[in-house]
């Protein structure tokens, strides 16, 4: 697949954020999500695209559809020596865990957390370092 093909996972991001003003739970929930999955896939695809994995097993699980890409994906930037100068993979594998644990709050808690906004605002500014982060990489 062309780079011309490949969707840009920042618009998961950019959606997210357009939901700032929100007092919807649905849409402050949804939001959530999308930061967490612009921040993830668009890290996943950055070790795909630099062929970065840790060996062959993480390698066919990172060119898979398992659910197990995601803590491989995390494993992989905390692990990897070439991605951490600076410990910025480490940086962005502890943020990835953090809005994971936020996602999962946002798709399967059915009670509204007291602070959900505040919970959106921490995985906006989350979100927002990893792609800052990925940039420098």
């Amino acid at each position: 697949m062309s780079d011309e093909k490949k969707f840009d996972w920042f618009e998961y991001y950019k959606l997210a954020k357009s939901y700032n003003n929100e007092k919807n739970a649905a849409k402050l929930r949804t939001g959530i999500g999308r930061f967490y999955y612009s921040s993830f896939l668009e890290s996943r695809d950055y070790i795909l695209k630099n062929n970065i994995f840790l060996n062959k097993i993480s390698k066919k699980i990172m060119q898979s559809t398992s659910g197990r890409v995601h803590e491989e994906t995390r494993l992989t930037f905390k692990s990897h020596p070439s991605l951490n100068l600076s410990n910025k993979g480490e940086k962005i594998a502890q943020r990835l865990n953090i809005l994971r644990k936020y996602r999962n709050m946002a798709d399967y808690d059915s009670e509204n957390p007291k602070n959900l906004k505040f919970a959106y605002t921490r995985c906006q500014l989350k979100a927002k370092r990893i792609f800052e982060l990925l940039q420098e990489l």
